[in-house]
C-alpha cells in the first residue's frame, strides 16, 4: 500500500492514542523530512501536521520544545518562529524537519543571511552539501560580502567533490576575514575555519595524479577531510551503494590480520616504525594490540592511564567504543605516536578522527563479542555468548588466521597514496605525520555517498 499523507497522519495518531510516541514520531517524520510533503505548501495542512509533531514531542522532547513547535504551526508566515524552530531541530539533530521549516522562512525573506546559513547548517546535517551550495551559489551578494557564507560555500563545495570551485573561493576568504569586524573570539574561530578549507586544499593537491578524488574515492576523500589513512575497502556492494564502507560486518581474525599487515606496511612506508606497541584498558582494543605486537615483533606496554609521550603504536579496536576519560589522553598528537582504530563507525561522529582506519562500518561486532550464527539444528539467527579467554590467549590467535590471496592485493597501490600524502607539511599534514595539535574531526560524510540502513 502506497504511504500518502492522510495514511502516515492516522498511522502517527493511532500511535500516539497508543502511548506509543516514538512510533508516532518515526513514521510521521517522513511527511516533514526536507523537502516536506506537498501537503504541507497549504496553510490548514501546515498547521495540521506541525501541530501533530508537537503532540508528539511532547513526552518525547518536553514541553518548552513542543511550544516552539506549535508556535510555528500556527502562522507559517511568522519567520521568527520558523527559525526558532528550525534551529532547534537542529539543536535535537532533525536536520532533514529542520531544513523543510527553514526553506519556508527562506522563501519568505530570501538572502537574509542568519536564514540562509542556518538553512545550509541543516542541510549539511543531512548530508546534502551539493544542495547547500547551489542555495549559497544562488546569493552570489553575500557570498562575496560575507565571510560564513564564503566559507559555507568553499566546505560545501569541497564536500561535493568541487575542488575547483573551493580552491576559487579561497582566497577571498582572507580579505573578508580581516573585514569582518568580528570579536576577538569569533575572528579566532574564522581563523580556523579559514584555515581548515586551505589544509583540506592542500591535502587534496598532494594526492594529484595518484587519487582521483571522484566520486569512487573513498580513501582519498578520507584524507582529505579527515588527513586520516584508511587502510580498507569492503568489496561487498561496492557499485550497489556501499563504495567501500560496509553496512553490517562480523569482523574476523583475519581482517584484524590483514588491519595489522596494513598498519605495518603503511609505517614502513611513512618512515615510522614504532618501538612499541600501546595496550589500552579496552578488552578488544587490548587483545589487538597484543596481537599485533605479535605480528610486528614489538614489546607491549600498558597505556598509562593520564596517556603517555613516549613513541609508539595506540592500538584501539573501536575509538567510538572507548570511555571518555580514556578518549581525553588520546585526542593530542605527540611525537613518534599513531593511533590505529581498526574500527570506525562512519554514521555516528567519533570524538577524534584516527589517524589510521582499517575500516568503516554502520554496524559491526567484534570478531570476540556477542554474535550473530544460524542454529545448524533449527535453523534460526540466535546470539552466541562473547569468547572467553584471556587477552593474551586470544591475542595468540590472530597470527595464524588465514588471508585470502587477493587480502593484500592492493597494497603497492595503499603505499603509493601513503608516499603522496607524507608531502603534506606542517598543520595540513595528514594525522600519521603530525607530532603536535589535537587529532581532526571524525566526519559522517564526504564526497563519496554510501547506502545507509536504520
Amino acid at each position: 500500500m502506497q504511504e500518502t499523507y492522510d495514511s502516515l497522519l492516522k498511522a502517527a495518531r493511532e500511535a500516539l492514542d497508543g502511548q506509543d510516541a516514538q512510533k508516532a514520531f518515526s513514521v510521521f517524520r517522513r511527511v516533514l523530512e526536507y523537502p516536506g510533503a506537498q501537503e504541507l505548501d497549504h496553510s490548514s495542512r501546515w498547521k495540521e501536521a506541525w501541530e501533530l509533531f508537537a503532540d508528539i514531542a511532547t513526552p518525547i522532547a518536553g514541553e518548552e520544545f513542543a511550544a516552539i513547535v506549535r508556535q510555528a504551526a500556527q502562522d507559517e508566515r511568522d519567520v521568527q518562529a520558523l527559525y526558532n524552530l528550525g534551529y532547534q531541530l537542529i539543536e535535537q539533530s532533525l536536520h532533514g524537519m529542520a531544513a523543510t521549516v527553514l526553506l519556508r522562512a527562506h522563501l519568505l525573506v530570501p538572502g537574509a543571511e542568519p536564514m540562509v546559513t542556518e538553512l545550509v547548517v541543516a542541510l549539511e546535517g543531512m548530508g546534502a552539501h551539493a544542495e547547500a551550495a547551489r542555495l549559497l551559489q544562488a546569493q552570489p551578494q553575500l557570498v562575496q560580502s560575507s565571510f560564513m557564507c564564503r566559507y559555507l560555500l568553499a566546505y560545501n563545495a569541497l564536500m561535493s567533490g568541487d575542488v575547483d570551485e573551493t580552491r576559487r573561493l579561497a582566497p577571498g576568504l582572507e580579505s573578508l576575514l580581516a573585514r569582518s569586524g568580528a570579536e576577538e573570539e569569533q575572528a579566532q574561530a574564522f581563523a580556523g575555519m579559514k584555515e581548515r578549507i586551505h589544509q583540506m586544499l592542500a591535502r587534496a593537491d598532494a594526492l594529484q595524479g595518484v587519487s582521483p578524488l571522484d566520486k569512487k574515492d573513498l580513501r582519498g576523500w578520507h584524507f582529505v577531510t579527515t588527513g586520516g589513512v584508511l587502510l580498507h575497502l569492503s568489496p561487498y556492494g561496492f557499485d550497489e551503494g556501499m563504495t567501500g564502507r560496509y553496512a553490517f560486518l562480523q569482523d574476523s581474525q583475519a581482517l584484524c590480520l590483514e588491519g595489522i599487515r596494513r598498519v605495518e606496511a603503511v609505517l614502513d612506508q611513512a618512515g615510522r616504525k614504532p618501538p612499541r606497541v600501546f595496550v589500552l584498558p579496552d578488552r578488544h582494543s587490548a587483545i589487538l594490540a597484543h596481537a599485533t605486537a605479535r605480528v610486528l615483533g614489538l614489546p607491549t606496554e600498558p597505556w598509562p592511564e593520564q596517556g603517555s609521550d613516549a613513541p609508539g603504536l595506540i592500538v584501539a579496536y573501536d575509538v567510538l567504543s572507548l570511555e571518555v576519560p580514556l578518549l581525553q589522553t588520546l585526542r593530542t598528537h605527540r611525537p613518534g605516536q599513531v593511533l590505529w582504530s581498526h574500527a570506525t563507525q562512519w554514521t555516528e561522529e567519533a570524538p577524534f578522527a584516527a589517524d589510521l582506519t582499517t575500516f568503516l562500518y554502520q554496524q559491526n561486532t567484534s570478531p570476540w563479542g556477542e554474535r550473530l550464527r544460524v542454529n545448524p539444528e533449527t535453523q534460526k539467527v540466535e546470539r552466541t555468548a562473547p569468547t572467553e579467554g584471556t587477552v593474551e590467549a586470544l591475542a595468540e590467535e590472530v597470527p595464524s588466521a588465514l588471508l585470502e590471496d587477493t587480502a593484500l592485493a592492493d597494497l603497492p597501490e595503499l603505499t603509493k597514496r601513503v608516499a603522496a600524502m607524507a608531502q603534506v607539511k606542517g598543520d595540513a599534514a595528514g594525522g600519521l605525520f603530525r607530532e603536535q595539535g589535537h587529532r581532526r574531526r571524525s566526519l559522517t560524510d564526504s564526497p563519496v555517498k554510501s547506502n545507509r540502513f536504520n
